[in-house]
């Protein structure tokens, strides 16, 4: 019976996405459950992807910085998206719905979304994005700190990002959201997951399972971090998790970066 009522809650996490998608995996469209404002600037790899139709952009999912080029996300931000749609990427932003003078808007060039990857939700939800113009280092705009390939993380992690705030119906939060999340390990998520989920052996998994504070959508495609000293080490991409956001019983799902180390530094010249 979980495993059936999980699959029925299972909602995509890429904000705006199309709606049978919505009804199947993931989280739908749209803040951190739980989560309190970062300070601006705290977290300076990540960035806001928005879809630009016509002249009009959204948020709809979260990426991260890997170099002046170079932007990681999820595959299903790209591909749950429409055909004609085009991006942007906000970088050095905290709040989305003013103009800030620390933000820099690109528009992407082109995506590349793993080869494995089959659609909808599954562990390789990963894709690249590249830039028509290079960032511009600075305070805020920085890149991401991968983690050594293969590595298995523990101990907190930190979530951000602008994703929905949670309930039935989403709520988004235009200043970006944090959130210390605790790991839990692959067996602990496989049981809470159901053995009919399309959870995999390269996903990282966050509790609590006591509910109450969760990634939701929007949150797709953002960076989970370990930090460690001064260093915010990215070892997740948000990809899925199930609705309600922050579901008692039920684990927030990311592609473990650590996997996927050589594929990144392949298709990122």
């Amino acid at each position: 019976m979980k495993t059936i009522v999980a699959l029925l809650c299972l909602v995509a996490l890429a904000a705006a996405a199309p709606r049978a998608v919505q009804s199947k995996y993931g989280f739908p469209s749209g803040r951190v459950v739980g989560g309190i404002d970062a300070l601006p600037g705290e977290f300076p790899s990540i960035v806001s992807i928005q879809r630009v139709i016509l002249v009009v952009s959204a948020h709809v999912c979260g990426g991260s910085i890997l170099s002046n080029f170079w932007i990681l996300t999820a595959a299903h931000c790209i591909t749950e998206s429409p055909a004609t749609a085009n991006f942007q990427i906000w970088a050095g932003s905290h709040d989305v719905s003013v103009s800030e003078d620390s933000r820099q808007v690109i528009s992407v060039a082109s995506s590349t979304v793993h080869p494995d990857y089959l659609g909808g939700v599954n562990p390789t939800d990963i894709a690249v994005m590249r830039l028509a113009a290079p960032l511009t280092f600075t305070p805020r705009v920085q890149p991401t700190v991968l983690p050594t390939p293969g590595s298995i993380p523990t101990g907190p992690s930190t979530l951000a990002g602008w994703g929905s705030t949670g309930g039935a119906i989403p709520t988004t939060s235009n200043i970006l959201q944090k959130v210390v999340k605790p790991l839990i390990t692959y067996a602990e998520c496989e049981a809470a997951a159901g053995v009919d989920s399309p959870l995999g052996p390269t996903n990282l998994c966050t509790g609590p399972l006591t509910g109450g504070v969760s990634a939701c959508s929007g949150d797709s495609g953002g960076p989970l971090y370990s930090i460690q000293g001064s260093q915010q080490i990215q070892i997740g991409i948000v990809s899925w998790g199930w609705i309600p956001c922050g579901t008692v019983g039920f684990p927030s799902v990311y592609v473990g970066v650590s996997h996927y180390i050589d594929w990144i530094e392949n298709n990122t010249n």
